[in-house]
């Protein structure tokens, strides 16, 4: 009863998209760097701060 109780809840948290943010957040910050750096590129980009050639260039190195 308890396996089945604790199925169902595992199914709710996986269609909800919170088992997803749990994990994330279980497995620590190793690509938050990475992403943080992306979005930089990004909003620098947007801005014009930097061209379109290093913005791929930058892009693949990431």
């Amino acid at each position: 009863m308890i396996l089945l109780l604790l199925l169902g809840i595992g199914f709710y948290l996986y269609k909800t998209g919170e088992l997803q943010r749990l994990t994330q957040k279980f497995q620590g910050n190793d690509n938050t760097g990475v992403d943080e750096a992306k979005r930089v590129i990004d909003m620098r980009y947007a801005a014009g701060q930097i061209t379109a050639e290093e913005y791929s260039k930058i892009k693949n190195l990431l």
